[in-house]
């Protein structure tokens, strides 16, 4: 989908429950919640977060049964990004003062990072936002390994789901949000992800516990390869920033991830089914469309 629209990105309760209901929240409803609840000045002006030992203490207790929403936020660090990691870290952080900022929020998600170049690895294991004090600077590294990352996130998502369930936690479904710039430097990247995170439910083979994909492509990422990877059809979602101004490219993704998160967290907390609308114009220069995985 390209110009002016919404793609709704929806998490229904089927993802955790077996059952099957949807409630809609337009973007102008959550940046009302959002922006007037001081999130916007906090993110704006890059001001600390202040939260109270007390209640991280509180919030890191688990309650019978208390839901989670995992989310990954999964990074190309090739060296092509090597002038771009400022920016990109600058979003990260970001992200993070927007879901400290919202306790409400930061009780239902969890978020972890991983990268990859050569390899992947896990550079913020998943947990709430509010238990650490900053997020992890990143470094740009060597090539653009995608099956690196598929292998990595399908075992860190069983791992981190058995670890949750342990806890006492119910768990929604992951949302993975793929950022990259570049198109693969592995020719069986398609193959490996086919193997590594999807799911057959016919036969039963592959990852049940997939994870809804969200591809965010810049620069020369390759639309093709985002429609693709964006899983699974019904729900998957692919944004594309055709902006040379990489800096604002990263921030017009990066609303893309907020909004996902914050309306996410705000839909669970109040026993709905997750989502976000998530809105995407020609004067963004950002195009998007729903999953063409086949």
């Amino acid at each position: 989908m390209t110009g002016h629209g919404a793609v709704v990105l929806t998490f229904h309760a089927e993802d955790l429950f077996g059952s099957d209901y949807s409630h809609n929240q337009s973007i102008s409803e959550l940046r009302r919640w959002f922006f007037g609840r001081g999130g916007a000045m906090a993110v704006a002006s890059g001001m600390g977060v202040r939260v109270s030992r007390e209640r991280v203490t509180e919030r890191a207790m688990v309650e019978p049964g208390q839901l989670v929403m995992p989310f990954y936020l999964v990074c190309d660090v090739s060296r092509s990004m090597v002038g771009d990691m400022q920016g990109l870290n600058d979003n990260i952080r970001r992200l993070w003062l927007a879901v400290v900022s919202q306790p409400v929020v930061d009780d239902v998600t969890q978020i972890g990072i991983l990268t990859f170049s050569d390899s992947a690895k896990v550079v913020l294991p998943l947990g709430q936002m509010s238990l650490h004090d900053d997020v992890p600077a990143l470094s740009a590294e060597g090539g653009t390994n995608y099956g690196a990352a598929f292998r990595l996130l399908a075992q860190t998502i069983v791992q981190d789901a058995a670890s949750l369930r342990a806890q006492g936690y119910r768990v929604y479904r992951p949302c993975t949000f793929f950022l990259s710039d570049g198109e693969p430097s592995d020719s069986d990247w398609d193959m490996t992800f086919r193997a590594t995170l999807t799911y057959d439910a016919a036969t039963g083979r592959g990852l049940k516990a997939h994870p809804v994909l969200v591809t965010l492509g810049f620069r020369d990422a390759s639309e093709h390869v985002l429609r693709k990877l964006a899983y699974p059809l019904e729900k998957g979602r692919w944004y594309h920033s055709k902006r040379h101004d990489v800096q604002g490219a990263l921030r017009d993704l990066f609303d893309v991830v907020m909004h996902s998160v914050i309306g996410s967290g705000m839909s669970v907390s109040s026993g709905q089914s997750a989502h976000a609308q998530l809105a995407s114009t020609s004067a963004s220069g950002v195009s998007s469309g729903y999953s063409e995985w086949i």
